[in-house]
């Protein structure tokens, strides 16, 4: 199964980390975007090239896990996963059920049908995945 891990940038070592854990279990990343990074100070060339390679990456993905707390990027991913969903598994993970139920923050597509809540301590998210 190939998958891709969206987060924010300040969430790269456990962007890492759980695809680490998906690796593990045989599984392949469609894209690694924590090995560039932030772009926002790069050319318009490059924040294009990016783009592009992080849209297909989460298009190409069977499965989706994104991290939370996350920012624009990530829910455009989480919008793009929506969009190409045949079959493809979302999981939307947070170590609490604040942005889910509006205490920190709302995202209606957080609700979507298609979305996998998951609500548990890191560890154990990762042990989750490496059983997927």
């Amino acid at each position: 199964m190939k998958f891709y891990v969206a987060s924010g940038v300040p969430n790269a070592e456990k962007v890492n980390l759980a695809a680490a854990a998906l690796t593990a279990a045989g599984h392949e990343r469609t894209y690694d975007w924590t090995t560039h990074g932030d772009v926002s100070k790069t050319t318009p060339e490059r924040k294009r090239e990016v783009a592009a390679m992080e849209s297909r990456g989460v298009a190409e993905a069977d499965l989706v896990v994104l991290l939370l707390p996350g920012r624009f990027g990530t829910h455009t991913e989480l919008g793009i996963a929506l969009a190409t969903s045949t079959n493809k598994r979302v999981l939307l993970w947070s170590e609490t059920s604040a942005p889910f139920d509006g205490t920190e923050g709302f995202c209606v597509f957080y609700h979507h049908p298609a979305v996998e809540r998951v609500v548990c301590p890191f560890d154990e998210l990762l042990e989750r995945l490496k059983a997927i």
